[in-house]
């Protein structure tokens, strides 16, 4: 009995942990990919938050300092290719790159 309950707990623990590092590694690769890439500064983002959905499985919501008041949702749809999903304008990923 003890052994199941032991069992249980350290599945969950570890599927909590691996969901925690998957967040992580989008959060850094899109704040990575936003100022490398896209020319943004630390300064111009707020926060960068991702999250489970259904649709994408991982979006990553993003607040820039120039509109606080608005989450902008991008996915790397598993391939390092970062999208902007929502039709929110102004569109913050620059096309040409």
């Amino acid at each position: 009995m003890t052994y199941s309950v032991l069992i249980i707990v350290l599945l969950i623990l570890g599927g909590y942990s691996g969901l925690q590092f998957k967040y992580n590694s989008l959060e850094k690769s899109l704040k990575t990919y936003l100022i490398n890439v896209q020319g943004y500064s630390e300064e111009d983002i707020v926060s960068v938050k991702a999250k489970f959905g259904s649709m994408p499985k991982f979006p990553v919501y993003v607040i820039f300092s120039d509109d606080t008041d608005t989450e902008y949702i991008f996915t790397d749809r598993d391939a390092s290719d970062w999208k902007q999903l929502d039709p929110k304008q102004p569109q913050r990923l620059n096309v040409d790159n």
